[in-house]
């Protein structure tokens, strides 16, 4: 894509996720924080702010694992594994995420039935393992949808995937749904 169509795209991603009932209704938003060529989480963390939602960035602890802190601004993210922006130590820690969470998954690819590839590490499935009441959706492009994604037990599906094309209700029949 070229930089004009993935602006388009990220802003037409946003306005769709932004305008769903799954945001409006969410108290807090547990979101990822976009680098290189992931669909960008800026505006969707500024909104949340803006609209009084309490939002939850993850910082890694170790192999495979990760916690979610709050954050007030985006200042509050500073260089952390892999140079990913973290939440500095002075943010506090968030709690599981309840049944009126968001969390916004990453991904290299998704499948209609909410199938992902991340990128690797497993810390969303590890961490939604033991979090399960939250509901779970991954902003993507188009591009990034597959037609299937092959899977295994360890693997956490999403519910809803955002494009700038569509909102994607996953099968809900899906193994992978906790």
């Amino acid at each position: 894509m070229s930089s004009e169509e993935r602006a388009a795209a990220q802003r037409q991603i946003a306005e769709r996720l932004l305008a769903s009932p799954l945001y409006r209704e969410a108290r807090c938003i547990y979101t990822y924080i976009s680098v290189k060529g992931e669909v960008d989480t800026a505006s969707l963390i500024t909104s949340a702010l803006m609209d009084g939602k309490r939002v939850a960035a993850p910082r890694v602890r170790g192999r495979h694992t990760m916690d979610f802190y709050f954050i007030k601004s985006r200042a509050d993210l500073q260089p952390g594994f892999m140079g990913i922006p973290e939440p500095g130590p002075w943010c506090p820690k968030a709690p599981s995420p309840s049944a009126d969470a968001l969390m916004v998954m990453p991904g290299v690819a998704f499948d209609r039935n909410g199938a992902r590839i991340g990128y690797g590490g497993g810390y969303y499935d590890a961490y939604l393992k033991e979090n399960r009441q939250c509901r779970r959706i991954a902003p993507a492009y188009a591009i990034q949808l597959a037609e299937s994604i092959p899977t295994d037990e360890q693997d956490v599906s999403v519910e809803f995937i955002f494009t700038e094309k569509e909102m994607i209700t996953c099968t809900p029949d899906c193994p992978r749904i906790l």
